[in-house]
């Protein structure tokens, strides 16, 4: 599969979404979707080690070159869900898999329960499901939410004097420093004064869901999926220590799932453990 992309771009409900896409437009779908605040260069290194597949990678609403939502919306996990349903429509034909990294692997359980036997095979890349709430805390959750709403001055677009800035903030938060520097095109725009860049994603995506998912929706949700399923799970990622139980817990609700681990960190698929996640994915779609 050739390494460069096409760009892509899809207008539904009064949104547009822009992707980009590899692979022969004849080849069987596989919707990509990426994790918090990042965008679709997010699966640039996997993308063209995936044989056989067209992978359509989309920047997810508020980010990327994606539009933002509307000041009355929100960004919760099941928000984006209708327009991906309507961009499968506009492409007139179900996936026949649906791949997730990190929030990303959130959104991608969600659509394969809605797509149902329309998905006939989920990858999710170091992501599950958000950690189900205690619903004796859903009263604060969702008074935490309506504060960030109202507190505009709270959560503000960040800009950087050059690129390096930009690279160096994302390595504090576990980047390599090519991988941030490949997500850069995506991530940063001119800003109003043609000096700094600023981040092109929503502020608002830092702000608190007003509702999460108990325990119970959760089980329930994994326990419909009726398409096989592959967790890659980083060595050093999500699920490392405190979060191997609620890892468990998840394989063991879904009824055909399928657990490998694969080295490095959280973005392991963006960078050196690229190779094996391919591996593990092309196996996966060619063993079905």
């Amino acid at each position: 599969m050739s390494s460069a992309p096409r760009s892509v771009s899809f207008q539904v409900d009064g949104l547009m979404y822009s992707g980009l896409e590899w692979g022969y437009p004849e080849a069987p779908l596989v919707i990509a979707l990426h994790g918090w605040l990042d965008n679709a260069l997010s699966f640039s290194v996997l993308a063209p080690q995936l044989t056989g597949l067209r992978v359509l990678a989309l920047d997810l609403s508020g980010q990327g070159w994606s539009d933002h939502r509307s000041q009355d919306a929100t960004y919760h996990i099941w928000d984006d869900i209708p327009q991906l349903m309507g961009i499968l429509e506009q492409l007139g034909e179900p996936p026949l898999g649906v791949l997730g990294h990190s929030r990303g692997a959130a959104i991608a359980v969600l659509l394969a329960a809605a797509l149902g036997e329309r998905c006939a095979h989920l990858v999710l890349l170091d992501g599950l499901l958000p950690s189900p709430i205690n619903e004796a805390t859903i009263p604060e959750q969702f008074r935490r939410a309506q504060r960030d709403k109202r507190d505009d001055r709270k959560y503000r677009s960040r800009s950087f004097s050059h690129i390096d800035e930009f690279v160096s903030a994302r390595c504090k938060l576990g980047f390599s420093e090519e991988s941030a520097r490949i997500l850069a095109p995506r991530a940063l725009r001119a800003g109003a004064d043609g000096v700094l860049l600023e981040l092109t994603h929503d502020p608002r995506l830092n702000h608190a869901s007003a509702i999460k998912l108990t325990e119970g929706m959760c089980a329930a949700l994994y326990a419909s999926l009726t398409a096989k399923v592959l967790v890659l799970a980083a060595e050093e990622g999500l699920f490392n220590g405190l979060g191997a139980e609620a890892l468990d817990q998840a394989v063991k609700a879904i009824a055909d799932c399928e657990l490998k681990r694969v080295p490095g960190g959280h973005h392991t698929h963006l960078e050196a453990g690229s190779g094996a996640v391919a591996e593990h994915i092309n196996r996966f779609f060619t063993d079905a």
